[in-house]
């Protein structure tokens, strides 16, 4: 990484209140990384069948969809700060109280792990919404990009050591130990978190004394009352003031999708087309390191790259990886492994262009209600294409064609309009 480049990484965590914040979020992904895996192989030994594990995820999972209107609700009306503290007491509490279930005589069932994955996902569905509108508070706007991209870095860094840490701490100290270690960092944060609502400040933060103008400089209709409506599906009448913003989020469902889809037809490939389980391992390998280059990528340079650009790369890698995963019988498996290590790169670097230009071009008061659509769309689609790959496992080259076209068709309008609007002042 450039000299340069450093200085300006150096000087975003020299920023008081990101630092604060920064610190605490580093410690807390650490102690989440090895979770899922743990609870996974938690849930398998319980239940001794897949079952246990999907009664889990299903928990989680349902948990975060119910909440995640709520969660950009209160962060758009309430301080982000306080918000977030909340969240974590709650996610502390669902590990804690498992933690003291599984060293107590009592005998850990899968009712256990589903109430505490429930109270987890309903911590995250509140956290989520609040720490991406956060951001822009805690940072000037010319440094939103590398804030992101060192939080995006620290995404990939826990991806990469979960499954290590997991299956370390499982073979010696035990489940227990892995949720003691997951509160203490939940612990680290809130005093982190209560640090920064002393010395937060927000950047900028207005009164939000009247409705702003859409893109096309047209004023929008305000609300009736005179206020702001945050009701959670005012988030989607404001994705209609900005087209460039609903395209995104459409093309990012799409590409949702074919994450999910990948995460289900790249196995079974592997093990019909590929020679086993072992190329599988070496393609999620080169997932997870792509997405780690993707974020060093966009952290390696002080430019603020345009959404309109991102819009076409992060298309033609899915399409990429899926033209290359048609074309597996004629392709070794270390293009194909190439293919899925662009794929994350892509998906990853843009991931982080998307946010920042979100972030710096919606009004702030929005920021939370959108970004829970965010994150909800996204999370949707994950589970959708995990339900197309069982479904259509016999057509696997069909639909990676449908997919693929899909993405096209919305790229050309969300990299046309991107940039068409600009932040208003409010």
């Amino acid at each position: 990484m450039p000299t340069a480049t450093l200085k300006d990484q150096a000087a975003t965590l020299r920023e008081p209140r990101f630092a604060t914040f920064f610190t605490g979020h580093v410690v807390s992904r650490l102690g989440d990384a090895p979770v899922p895996v743990a609870f996974a192989l938690a849930a398998y030994q319980i239940s001794h069948s897949a079952a246990g594990l999907t009664w889990v995820l299903l928990s989680l999972w349902a948990a975060r969809f119910l909440l995640v209107a709520t969660g950009g609700r209160l962060a758009d009306r309430h301080d982000r700060v306080r918000v977030m503290i909340c969240a974590d007491v709650l996610r502390l509490v669902a590990q804690g109280t498992l933690a003291v279930v599984v060293i107590s005589p009592l005998q850990l069932q899968s009712w256990h792990l589903c109430l505490s994955a429930a109270l987890y996902g309903a911590g995250t569905a509140l956290y989520n919404p609040a720490q991406i509108g956060l951001i822009p508070e805690l940072v000037p706007e010319d440094r939103l990009q590398r804030a992101n991209g060192l939080l995006s870095l620290v995404a990939d860094v826990s991806f990469l050591l979960g499954p290590v840490l997991a299956g370390v701490l499982m073979g010696t100290a035990g489940f227990s130990w892995i949720l003691g270690l997951d509160v203490l960092s939940f612990a680290v944060n809130l005093i982190c978190l209560l640090r920064l609502a002393r010395l937060h400040t927000p950047a900028r933060r207005t009164a939000p004394a009247r409705t702003p103008p859409t893109p096309t400089g047209t004023p929008a209709e305000p609300h009736p009352t005179g206020t702001p409506d945050t009701r959670f599906r005012a988030g989607f009448a404001i994705m209609a003031r900005y087209p460039w913003f609903s395209f995104g989020m459409a093309l990012w469902f799409v590409v949702s999708l074919g994450i999910g889809l990948t995460a289900v037809a790249g196995p079974v490939i592997a093990v019909d087309s590929l020679g086993g389980t072992g190329a599988w391992s070496v393609l999620a390998t080169c997932l997870a390191i792509g997405s780690l280059l993707g974020s060093l990528a966009v952290m390696s340079t002080s430019k603020q790259h345009p959404w309109k650009a991102a819009s076409v790369v992060v298309t033609l890698g899915a399409v990429l990886q899926f033209v290359a995963l048609t074309l597996r019988d004629q392709l070794p498996t270390a293009v194909l492994g190439a293919a899925f290590a662009l794929c994350a790169l892509t998906t990853a670097a843009c991931g982080i262009v998307w946010d920042t230009a979100y972030q710096s071009e919606i009004p702030e008061r929005y920021i939370s209600r959108l970004g829970s659509v965010d994150n909800f769309v996204n999370a949707a689609g994950v589970p959708v294409g995990m339900l197309l790959g069982g479904l259509f496992a016999d057509h696997y080259d069909t639909v990676f064609l449908g997919i693929s076209v899909v993405l096209v068709v919305l790229c050309v309008p969300a990299a046309r309009l991107a940039g068409s609007g600009r932040k208003t002042a409010v």
